[in-house]
């Protein structure tokens, strides 16, 4: 194999409100891994606050490298560095997925085209909105094509724009989520999500943040998923400087708020609407990163 390395790979939110399944962005939250020539296969985990419980987040590792490497494992130790927390829909499991991915295109005989990993990812996560974001960085607007790579474009955020994400410390699987959404929606509902999304969209693209605050309203899936969410619906109603949006991470329970200053108070009113609820939980002031899956040298 190559000489040893490294690769970073960011946590993501989804979503946003309206681009259900379609909208992504990067956040500046990683999980790591150092590679190294080894008598066999193995993973590890460095100790640290979010090192996996169970073997979920491993799995999702190793599916991305088989994925590139068509099964075959090689001899390589991986030791893992986690900072994403897991199951608070922050993209942890797209980030294992990605990371196993960009670790079985450094290790190949012949690097995977840039369609190629994009396809890779999307399909191992069965969306593109945490995926693409992971593997490539900033934001990304997404379909996903049967039978061929994802259509997307990806741009950097616009300047001054950060997130804020609160972890509630409750359990809200991804699965579940998706459980309760119908599986019919009146029309006003469906025009209500597709005039937003394309606003979000637009906005993101052309840094018009000012409009985020209407482009980031939803009926697909956050009403159904509120209830679970303690305090949610008080937070949709935030009025406070430098918020421009606020919004569960994918499918919960974590909310992210994007924000153009102000962090520190607006993440400790999250905070506050939480503790009202009875529930502790954990801020995050985050740039939108610009980096996805990154490689470099083991110094």
């Amino acid at each position: 194999m190559r000489d040893a390395f490294r690769i970073a790979v960011p946590a993501s939110s989804a979503n946003l409100g309206p681009g259900f399944d379609a909208i992504g962005v990067a956040l500046d939250l990683w999980v790591r891994a150092t590679v190294q020539p080894a008598l066999h296969f193995a993973i590890a985990f460095k100790a640290g606050k979010y090192v996996p419980t169970n073997v979920g987040f491993e799995n999702e590792i190793v599916r991305g490298l088989d994925r590139v490497l068509l099964g075959e494992r090689p001899n390589v130790s991986i030791l893992i560095e986690n900072d994403i927390p897991l199951g608070k829909g922050l993209g942890a499991s797209a980030a294992g997925a990605v990371l196993g991915i960009a670790i079985g295109a450094e290790l190949a005989a012949e690097r995977p085209l840039p369609d190629a990993l994009a396809r890779h990812a999307t399909e191992l996560e069965g969306h593109p909105d945490n995926a693409l974001p992971a593997l490539l960085g900033g934001i990304v607007v997404a379909a996903q094509v049967d039978g061929a790579p994802p259509s997307y474009l990806r741009f950097d955020p616009p300047a001054g724009l950060s997130a804020v994400a609160v972890t509630p410390h409750i359990v809200l699987p991804t699965a579940a989520a998706r459980a309760l959404l119908p599986a019919h929606y009146e029309r006003s509902d469906a025009v209500y999500n597709i005039q937003r999304a394309a606003l979000l969209a637009a906005a993101l693209a052309s840094g018009q943040t000012h409009v985020l605050r209407v482009a980031s309203g939803d009926r697909i899936h956050q009403p159904y998923r509120a209830p679970l969410v303690p305090g949610f619906e008080e937070m949709l109603g935030f009025q406070m400087p430098g918020l421009l949006a606020i919004a569960l991470s994918g499918a919960g329970p974590s909310v992210l708020a994007l924000v153009e200053g102000n962090g520190p108070a607006i993440g400790d009113a999250i905070r506050a609407a939480f503790a009202r609820e009875g529930i502790e939980s954990d801020a995050f002031e985050l740039d939108i990163s610009s980096r996805g899956a990154t490689v470099s040298a083991l110094s």
